[in-house]
């Protein structure tokens, strides 16, 4: 296992340490919480998104920690299987630095419009940066279709997400929001910085564009928390 951990460490550095950070979490989740981490109080003492907490106390790193949280084996065994094998191809594509930044900021965006359109669920989990993650993916592919290989991956990635957002339409305790904006987020990031070694790839327009969508979802974030009026 350790050897396993050094070679996708060596591959992909920024996957690698997610991965270790959010299993960490986990086992801390674990034994803290006596085996019951799906236990929302529990969740929401460690960080989970609780829009109440956000609005009324002004906690917006909950926007940000529950990227590292989860709700039971199987939720983080799926979404850190998922991490490990398509986060090295990822990272590739855009860098290590650029990859942690897409990353983070899928995560963020998809937390985001789970606080503005479903303040009162408790959510937790890696699938906003994932999906932020497959977004950048699909851009990728777009850019580059020319590439057999690249639109054949890209095909693939696009597939794997309309499958999981029409069986997430038809399933209990999924936090949609947070997959769709977490994919928008991706590819909101994407445009605005580019890929490895092509930042300058998108016009300039759209670039300009997407940081004025990302002011006006800060903005929103301080409207729905009473702070701009």
């Amino acid at each position: 296992m350790l050897l396993t951990l050094k070679q996708q460490f060596k591959n992909a550095p920024v996957t690698t340490s997610i991965f270790v950070l959010t299993v960490l979490v986990f086992v801390a989740e674990f034994f803290i919480g006596r085996g019951q981490t799906d236990n929302g109080n529990l969740l929401v003492t460690f960080g989970a998104k609780w829009g109440p907490y956000i609005k009324m106390h002004d906690q917006y790193w909950r926007l940000v920690t529950p990227i590292f949280l989860h709700a039971g084996i199987m939720h983080i065994l799926t979404n850190m299987l998922t991490l490990w094998f398509i986060g090295p191809i990822a990272e590739e594509t855009f860098g290590s630095r650029k990859f942690l930044g897409l990353y983070l900021f899928g995560g963020i965006i998809g937390n985001t419009m789970s606080y503005l359109f479903a303040p009162l669920t408790v959510s937790v989990g890696a699938s906003s940066a994932l999906f932020g993650m497959f977004g950048g993916l699909i851009l990728y592919a777009v850019q580059f279709k020319h590439d057999p290989r690249i639109r054949s991956q890209g095909t693939m990635m696009g597939l794997f997400v309309a499958l999981n957002l029409m069986s997430g339409f038809f399933s209990t305790g999924i936090d949609m929001w947070g997959h769709i904006g977490g994919l928008i987020g991706g590819m909101m990031f994407t445009v605005m910085f580019g890929f490895y070694g092509r930042s300058g790839k998108y016009p300039m327009a759209w670039r300009l564009t997407m940081v004025a969508v990302t002011i006006l979802i800060l903005v929103l974030i301080l409207i729905a928390s009473g702070g701009v009026s």
